[in-house]
C-alpha cells in the first residue's frame, strides 16, 4: 500500500513538473516571438497638455494648460483660451507625464515615434480654421500635429478646441486614418474669440 501511495505521489509531481515546464517553454516562446516583430509601444501616460500660442507678427507667447495630475478619474484643471478676431496663431503642443518626479516630457518621445502618433484638432466655432504644420517620415508624409496654426474668424465666437492624440500600431497603422488606432489622450479647451 505504501508503495502505491508513493508511486502515485511521484506520478503526480512528475506530471505537475512536466506541465509547469511546458507552460514555461510556451511563455518563453511567445515572448521570443514578440521580440522578433516590430514592437508596438503601449499608450503614453499623459497628465498635462500645454498649448504654447504665438500670434503671428509678435513674439508674445501665451501658454494654455490642461492638467489631470492625479491621472484618469481625478480632477481636471483647464485654462480658457482667449484669441482675437481675424488673427493667425502658431501653436506648439507640449505633453507631459507629471505623475513622476521629475515630470516626464513625452513630447520628444512622440516626435521620435512620429509614424505612430498623430494629433487631431477640431473646434465647434464656425469659420475657425485649423492647419497642422508638421509631418512624420512616411512616404508620403502624414500629419503629426505637434505644431499647428489657428486662423480665427472676423466675428466673435465661443466654443471649444478639442485635441486628440492618436496612437497607431502595425496592426492599425496611421495610414488607415484617424478612425483607427487608440487614443493616448483627448482634451478640450474652452475657446473664446473676441
Amino acid at each position: 500500500m505504501k508503495n502505491t501511495i508513493k508511486n502515485n505521489t511521484l506520478s503526480f509531481f512528475t506530471l505537475l513538473f512536466a506541465f509547469l515546464f511546458m507552460l514555461g517553454i510556451t511563455a518563453c516562446s511567445k515572448h521570443d516571438d514578440h521580440n522578433d516583430h516590430d514592437h508596438d509601444h503601449e499608450n503614453e501616460l499623459i497628465t498635462t497638455v500645454k498649448l504654447h500660442v504665438i500670434e503671428t507678427g509678435t513674439s508674445d507667447t501665451v501658454s494654455y494648460v490642461w492638467q489631470q495630475v492625479g491621472g484618469p478619474g481625478t480632477a481636471i484643471m483647464v485654462d480658457s483660451m482667449l484669441l482675437k478676431q481675424g488673427k493667425i496663431y502658431e501653436v506648439f503642443t507640449e505633453v507631459l507625464d507629471e505623475s513622476k518626479t521629475p515630470a516626464n516630457n513625452v513630447t520628444e518621445a512622440i516626435r521620435m515615434d512620429a509614424n505612430s502618433h498623430r494629433f487631431v484638432y477640431t473646434s465647434n466655432i464656425s469659420s475657425l480654421l485649423l492647419q497642422v504644420l508638421d509631418f512624420d517620415t512616411q512616404n508620403p508624409a502624414m500629419e503629426l500635429g505637434l505644431k499647428f496654426r489657428i486662423t480665427t474668424p472676423d466675428v466673435m465666437g465661443s466654443g471649444n478646441l478639442k485635441c486628440v492624440l492618436k496612437h497607431y500600431t502595425s496592426s492599425e497603422p496611421k495610414t488607415k486614418g484617424v478612425q483607427t488606432g487608440s487614443t493616448d489622450i483627448e482634451v478640450q479647451f474652452p475657446l473664446f474669440v473676441n
